[in-house]
């Protein structure tokens, strides 16, 4: 099943050819769900796709928190997410979508992208495609994560307490509180406030020495 997520007419028409292609020559679509909101979508449903292509082109952080809880109930499901470039200007943003993406496109860019996408998706697992601005590129350099605490971050940024993080990566919440705190230590800060408060101020200050612009990773 694959599930397209849009409040634009044009999108649908435009989506619907190549979802019937992908019909015809891949045998884990059944068929396609339309829906203006992710959120209208039962779990039922939710739980049953294989893709989910969503039009992204204004923000919409509750979007973003909601596809990751639905990438980790259904792990086997793909979100593709068709953006504007300046969805990854925010750094916050940027961080969210390349947590919950498998390919990001920007709607100039080719749409054969997204059409190879739907044909081999029940091939072999295809590498995350992301795009990271360069604000978010100098920050990680500077800070220097881990791979743990990369892969809490979006869960902090989205608002998620430890016991909710700890059931989304499938650690125990006071690993999840160890990490937090190296985070917020490395940010200079003791509380969920001061961080928030700190890295806007980070994204800020690497905005002002760098000219802010995309790139693929």
């Amino acid at each position: 099943m694959i599930i397209v997520v849009s409040s634009n007419r044009f999108f649908y028409d435009g989506i619907s050819v190549l979802s019937e292609q992908a019909l015809k020559r891949a045998d884990n679509f059944s068929r396609v769900v339309y829906s203006s909101n992710i959120s209208h979508i039962e779990e039922c449903v939710l739980s049953a796709a294989k893709a989910i292509i969503v039009d992204y082109s204004l923000p919409d952080f509750q979007s973003l928190v909601k596809l990751i809880e639905v990438k980790y109930k259904n792990t086997d499901c793909d979100v593709i997410l068709i953006a504007r470039q300046e969805r990854f200007l925010n750094t916050a943003e940027n961080i969210l979508i390349n947590t919950v993406s498998d390919l990001v496109i920007d709607v100039v860019a080719d749409v054969k992208k997204l059409k190879l996408y739907l044909e081999y998706i029940n091939a072999e697992k295809h590498s995350k495609i992301i795009i990271k601005n360069m604000v978010w590129s100098e920050i990680e350099k500077k800070i220097n994560l881990t791979k743990k605490e990369d892969m809490i971050l979006p869960y902090i940024i989205s608002g998620k307490n430890n016991k909710e993080i700890s059931r989304f990566i499938d650690i125990s919440d006071k690993v999840v509180s160890q990490h937090r705190r190296s985070i917020y230590r490395k940010f200079n800060a003791h509380n969920l406030t001061e961080f928030y408060n700190a890295f806007q101020k980070a994204t800020q200050i690497t905005q002002t020495s760098e000219e802010n612009t995309v790139g693929f990773c």
